[in-house]
């Protein structure tokens, strides 16, 4: 099992911002895991994953569906499934594999993001993660989060990327745009 303590440690030191052999001190670690769990969001939201579909809702229990960024308008409670009914086969499956549901709180307006990996078969809570949670998308996509952390690390301290881990990051950011395909099926765009 690979944490998030283990990702933001060889994030740290791909970038060369810490020398192997050192640990993370408690700025690193918080200042990673921010990093970390900014990360996966941003790939939720900028479509990594697929596109999201906004749901406003205004009743008092909804069962939230693959892909949905759901809004609430009153304090719901919204069901993250474990199984869900396929649009197509009109079967009931596990989520697929990466799938993602948005919830926004109706006070605070601060998103939960959940993404599901099928090799564990759960959803993952990317708002709550620790230092010592599994970190979504490892072991398959170990090195391409860890390639992807250390960029971001660059960025926060405003250091030069070398070259190595820029072809490192152009790989991953291919590996996670490429990893399931034909797995999911386009349909017609709904507005409501």
């Amino acid at each position: 099992m690979t944490t998030c303590r283990d990702v933001i440690k060889s994030a740290y030191r791909r970038s060369g911002i810490m020398a192997a052999g050192t640990n993370l001190n408690a700025s690193q670690s918080n200042i990673g895991m921010e990093r970390l769990v900014g990360l996966y969001q941003n790939l939720i939201e900028g479509g990594m994953f697929g596109r999201v579909e906004d749901k406003y809702l205004d009743s008092a229990v909804y069962t939230a569906e693959e892909g949905q960024r759901v809004y609430q308008s009153v304090a719901a409670t919204v069901t993250i499934p474990t199984t869900v009914t396929d649009k197509s086969t009109g079967l009931t499956r596990q989520p697929l594999d990466l799938a993602f549901i948005i919830v926004v709180d109706p006070v605070t307006e601060v998103p939960e993001y959940w993404l599901f990996d099928r090799m564990r078969g759960a959803w993952s809570a990317v708002h709550g993660l620790t230092l010592t949670s599994q970190a979504p998308l490892t072991p398959r996509h170990d090195e391409a989060i860890k390639d992807l952390l250390a960029e971001a690390l660059l960025e926060e301290t405003g250091q030069p990327m070398p070259r190595e881990l820029l072809r490192r990051v152009g790989r991953a950011r291919l590996a996670l745009a490429t990893r399931r395909v034909g797995e999911r099926k386009t349909g017609t765009g709904c507005f409501s």
